[in-house]
């Protein structure tokens, strides 16, 4: 049969062909409303199988319609654009601390930098345009914004390997998408009222072979417009930008990167746990479904979760004291209740924090209760002296010294690096020796350069 394709390029910029899901599904228009659009993507994808996806490309195609050589034409111009894509991305990650800044930026901007992508891939010259979304489950938003944004910078590095490998195109594995893989043509046989053309073909070999071209090229494009937005805020540093440019600039590069990794061990959401028994919904099993307390979900807004109702019984004796009258629990670890519930369990300095005052009966309640640990042996004098200055003192972070005796109190504003400081700090001073001390005047070096009075060798 010969070529259903006559011009290529005409078919890159084809909207004769029909949509995948973006009809079915009555997805916005991205212009009036992003977000909106990018919810209702978000829920086509995860209502539909990659057959579904499969069945509607195949009403209106078949493998017949393509020849050998437009899926040569249409690998082609896949590795020009993933070669490209290579290019930008090893710049990013060889060059600019890219996977640092990322993780710095708060979840908004994150938001607005995949947006951007989503939309550069959706306007990209592909067969489908923003249908190709379609194809690609894995490129999602709230996908991306897991574990603070690693699994964007995690993705990005995958793309690049793959875009690197000895296989010229390369293609992005995805078991969901590669179960459509191989399945019979569904409308072989139907009446023409069913499906609108002729089908010719019982395989679809070759039309998932030319999605998936598609679903790679979308995802290449994707990758290529983020990227670009994100370097354009970099560039010009945007008000978006400028907190983590603040930090990458001001800071030691270690305690940047200390703040980026922190960023990447938080929870999402709090964790749902029973007030009284304190298990979750892991540590039960699957179809033990939480109940709340009804009049503090009404009246408060506020959930307190517990696993049955004997659970709720046996707690009601405390939690009746504030049952819908103010918003208390435990403050069970990992829950709202608990002021650092977005960290995990197992960071020995975050429990530190955590368990801050609770013998006195009250709980932390900012960082300034971050104080200084107990040391394992005898300091000396002058860290003793330290210690002391900084307890009495909470606000300061350290206290530095002129060479007349003066005493000049070290404050750090930006309250990610100073929780960092603090903790490195609470760990430096649990020692008798100076392990670590001079990265930590290397810092306060860089932040205290220029006041009067303070040479290199008095901070360090």
């Amino acid at each position: 049969m010969p070529s259903a394709i006559k011009d290529h390029t005409a078919v890159e910029k084809s909207e004769d062909l029909p949509s995948i899901l973006s009809k079915k599904f009555n997805i916005s228009d991205v212009k009036q409303d992003a977000l909106k659009w990018n919810k209702e993507w978000e829920a086509a994808i995860a209502s539909s199988t990659a057959a579904d996806v499969l069945k509607e490309i195949s009403h209106f195609l078949d493998d017949s319609f393509f020849t050998p050589d437009d899926i040569e034409f249409f690998h082609q111009d896949l590795r020009r654009v993933q070669d490209h894509v290579a290019e930008i991305l090893r710049s990013l990650f060889n060059e600019g601390h890219f996977d640092t800044i990322w993780l710095l930026l708060n979840a908004a901007e994150q938001r607005r930098h995949i947006l951007e992508g989503l939309k550069g891939a959706s306007e990209a010259p592909t067969l489908w345009g923003q249908d190709c979304r379609a194809l690609c489950p894995e490129v999602t938003v709230s996908n991306f914004l897991t574990q603070g944004g690693k699994s964007f910078v995690d993705f990005l590095t995958r793309v690049l390997e793959i875009s690197e490998s000895s296989t010229k195109p390369a293609f992005l594995p995805n078991s969901w998408w590669e179960q459509a893989s191989n399945l019979p043509n569904p409308w072989w046989g139907q009446a023409s009222d069913v499906s609108p053309r002729k089908q010719v073909s019982q395989s679809t070999k070759v039309l998932f072979e030319v999605a998936t071209i598609n679903r790679n090229k979308f995802i290449a494009h994707f990758v290529m417009s983020s990227a670009l937005s994100i370097v354009g805020d970099i560039t010009n540093r945007s008000e978006g930008m400028k907190g983590a440019l603040h930090i990458m600039e001001n800071t030691e590069g270690y305690i940047a990167r200390s703040l980026a990794g922190v960023k990447t061990t938080l929870r999402d959401k709090p964790l749902i746990r029973c007030e009284n028994c304190t298990k979750t919904p892991e540590d039960i099993g699957q179809g033990v479904r939480f109940m709340v307390c009804s009049v503090c979900k009404t009246k408060l807004k506020f959930e307190v979760h517990y696993c049955s109702q004997s659970c709720q019984k046996q707690d009601w004796s405390l939690h009746k004291q504030a049952c819908g009258k103010k918003p208390v629990s435990k403050g069970l670890s990992g829950t709202k209740g608990d002021s650092l519930w977005a960290f995990g369990d197992s960071n020995p300095a975050v429990d530190m924090i955590r368990n801050l005052g609770k013998k006195k009966g009250h709980h932390l309640t900012s960082l300034r209760d971050v104080g200084v640990n107990p040391c394992k042996g005898k300091r000396s004098p002058a860290a003793e002296r330290q210690a002391e200055m900084l307890e009495a003192d909470r606000n300061v972070d350290y206290f530095l010294f002129t060479a007349s005796g003066e005493t000049v109190r070290f404050v750090i504003d930006d309250p990610g690096a100073k929780m960092v400081f603090r903790i490195n700090r609470g760990v430096i001073m649990m020692q008798t020796g100076d392990t670590g001390l001079d990265a930590m005047g290397e810092y306060m070096l860089k932040v205290m350069s220029g006041y009067p009075g303070l040479s290199r060798d008095i901070i360090l």
